[in-house]
């Protein structure tokens, strides 16, 4: 009985740290995609010294 619970501990933690490392590495994908995707658009913005690009990309996005 002792060898199943410790077993059951093991998997259960084993579960929270592979999903706790699923959220922070979700988290980092995230921050890096937007934080591209902003920075392009901040140069499209800067390049054309308007904010039209934004105002179309706020229209592609809703």
């Amino acid at each position: 009985m002792a060898d199943l619970l410790t077993d059951l501990l093991i998997y259960i933690g084993i579960g929270i740290i592979t999903f706790t490392i699923g959220i922070i590495l979700g988290y980092q994908l995230l921050i890096m995609y937007y934080t591209k995707r902003f920075v392009g658009l901040a140069r499209e913005c800067s390049d054309t010294d308007s904010v039209i690009p934004l105002v179309d990309e706020l229209e592609k996005e809703t």
